[in-house]
């Protein structure tokens, strides 16, 4: 049997063929034993749940149930709590406070290079540094593998008291070496210390990435103004 119109019910009434438009004004009852088919078969992806709009959040991470002695071993247990739920989207994240400054204590080829500098602009995840790479001095690193370049350090604060847990470019996590070496060349809490290979990154930005459990990854773009 054929039919040449778009909407119709088949002999017997027991299926009905619905090619066209249905508009509905008023309301449509499913009954309690009824079979829906065909819907939400296909995937969906929800938009991140925000402080005024619902939406898709994770399940987070398990924290065991706390068996804490003392006040800090509970903060301990409570804040990983928090940072599983900021994780998921259940909580907002925290956000860096990035800062980016030249290191203070230099001395030599380097303090030569950093009277070079007329300014350090950070400005929407954008660093610029104005600097006539040309009249910058090219040593070598105290780390030979990292040859010799046209070096000048900055200081990256993060915003935090400590940088201990912070992951930097997503596999590094700061340690206390760290923040021994930020400590020496004048660097404030919470800061580390960023070689820039100026010879390199003037033709090439160079980008980094912040990251920590609980806050939202911080990507900053290093770009030099010759």
């Amino acid at each position: 049997m054929s039919y040449n119109v778009k909407n119709y019910t088949e002999q017997g009434g027991e299926k009905t063929v619905i090619n066209g438009e249905i508009v509905i004004n008023g309301k449509i009852t499913v009954s309690e034993n009824a079979e829906v088919e065909g819907v939400g078969s296909g995937s969906c992806t929800l938009n991140p749940a925000t402080s005024t709009s619902i939406g898709g959040v994770k399940e987070a991470l398990n924290v065991k149930e706390s068996s804490a002695a003392n006040v800090g071993t509970l903060k301990n247990d409570l804040n990983e709590l928090i940072a599983n739920l900021k994780d998921a989207g259940v909580i907002a994240k925290d956000l860096f406070e990035a800062t980016v400054a030249a290191i203070t204590n230099v001395n030599g080829d380097l303090a030569t290079n950093h009277s070079k500098i007329e300014s350090i602009v950070l400005n929407e995840g954008t660093v610029t540094i104005k600097v006539p790479v040309d009249e910058l001095i090219p040593f070598d690193s105290n780390n030979p593998a990292q040859g010799i370049h046209k070096w000048i350090g900055l200081s990256i604060g993060t915003g935090l008291t400590s940088i201990l847990g912070v992951i930097y470019n997503g596999t590094y996590a700061l340690a206390a070496a760290d923040v021994t070496e930020a400590t020496n060349v004048g660097c404030p809490a919470g800061s580390f210390v960023l070689w820039i290979k100026c010879d390199e990154v003037v033709d090439t930005p160079k980008v980094i990435t912040l990251g920590k459990p609980g806050f939202k990854t911080e990507t900053l773009t290093i770009v030099i103004e010759d």
